[in-house]
């Protein structure tokens, strides 16, 4: 019998169908129990005897590779690879999958929310309703802002066409250039420099690489307006924490929303400030989107072990 693990902390929570269709195929299926993201002594010590991962963000380097030697799939739950060693898999066989249901509307959906709240304060006024305090808290208007989006890939473009009710000026930083779309969105791409100075709201769609780890350091948000937002739902590690504190600490500027961190569940000083709202990492989250990508998850892995 094979066995699979199920790495990802939220399996399932909508739909008993990605389980069903393990059990259908007379898979031996275990789980997180820790219902957060496993670090690498956990992932090994969980996943000693599997045969395939279900797969979320955690790290799968060559040190767990070579402690997982029956190991010959992961079928990641989403498109990023960044977590993965990908040298180290093909040297140990390991068969890698993603899925290609993308959850880009959810993602940027969660980040224009995430923009709005911060922008007007939405969390902080109902915060003080709860406890008793009739305290109105002044906003800012969105409306003919500029947007500044690091990262014009697919999320980015989702977020672009959300937000066209806003009337933003749109300014783009990314290696790729879409000359089509930025032509039909009227967006301008720029160097990161012209766009930290330039952007009223910075919004970052990166994946993670030695390129774009710390990409957003104390000397890059330095050049940030005073009044202007960040945004992170792409990865944690791209934005230096305790810069980002410290600006927003010192109210150097307006306010950030993050759904992602260095390290998860976070946990840090980050929430004990007023101008910055914290999601745990939820961008994914919408019952129709991750329902798809679990069942391809899953398909992913029959496909995967029936190939062997």
């Amino acid at each position: 019998m094979k066995k699979i693990f199920v790495a990802t902390s939220s399996f399932a929570k909508i739909s008993n169908d990605p389980i069903d269709l393990l059990d259908k195929n007379l898979y031996k299926v275990s789980y997180n129990t820790l219902l957060r993201k496993l670090n690498e002594r956990e992932l090994i010590d969980f996943a000693k005897n599997a045969d395939a991962i279900i797969a979320g963000t955690e790290k799968y380097s060559i040190k767990v590779f070579e402690k997982l030697n029956k190991l010959k799939v992961i079928s990641r739950i989403g498109v990023g690879v960044d977590n993965i060693d990908l040298k180290a898999s093909k040297t140990y066989g390991i068969k890698i999958y993603i899925t290609h249901t993308t959850p880009a509307p959810a993602v940027a959906e969660l980040t224009l929310g995430l923009l709005i709240d911060v922008a007007r304060k939405i969390s902080s006024n109902y915060s003080n309703i709860i406890i008793g305090k009739w305290n109105k808290q002044m906003g800012v208007l969105l409306s003919n802002k500029t947007l500044g989006i690091i990262g014009l890939g697919t999320v980015g473009k989702e977020l672009v066409k959300l937000a066209k009710g806003f009337n933003f000026k749109l300014l783009a930083f990314d290696k790729y250039y879409d000359e089509d779309f930025a032509k039909r969105h009227n967006i301008s791409y720029c160097d990161l420099n012209t766009l930290l100075n330039n952007a009223d709201i910075i919004s970052i769609h990166l994946n993670l690489s030695s390129e774009t780890d710390q990409l957003i350091n104390e000397k890059q948000i330095s050049k940030m307006k005073k009044n202007s937002i960040l945004l992170n739902t792409s990865r944690g590690e791209i934005v230096d924490e305790k810069a980002l504190y410290n600006a927003l600490k010192d109210e150097e500027i307006l306010g950030a929303g993050l759904d992602v961190f260095k390290n998860e569940p976070y946990f840090g000083p980050l929430k004990e400030l007023k101008n910055v709202i914290l999601t745990p990492h939820v961008g994914s989250y919408a019952k129709e989107i991750r329902i798809q990508m679990e069942m391809e998850a899953v398909e992913n892995v029959i496909r995967g072990l029936n190939e062997l």
